[in-house]
């Protein structure tokens, strides 16, 4: 598997008219998407979907970090999660 270690996490690109938001390694991310929420772990098979309006939360290490998005898109390909978000506060 390329894109760095299952086991080590992922990373989070959170972006947002292109002013990056948030750039860490997450263990899980809940993103709201246009058909419901999706929980991404790491080693997540590759995606692309569209974003709704919800909460977004990370979890790191056992703390949570949430923020609330307004429609964009999400990418999800070898242990890298992009979120190009519309809004988000």
């Amino acid at each position: 598997m390329s894109g760095g270690h299952p086991l080590l996490g992922h990373t989070i690109d959170f972006l947002r008219d292109p002013v990056a938001v948030v750039d860490r390694q997450a263990d899980y991310a809940e993103i709201p998407g246009k058909d419901g929420y999706m929980g991404i772990l790491p080693g997540h098979a590759a995606l692309l979907s569209e974003l709704a309006h919800g909460k977004l939360t990370l979890t790191t290490a056992g703390k949570t970090e949430s923020f609330t998005v307004t429609g964009g898109y999400v990418e999800v390909r070898d242990n890298h999660v992009r979120v190009l978000a519309d809004g988000v506060e």
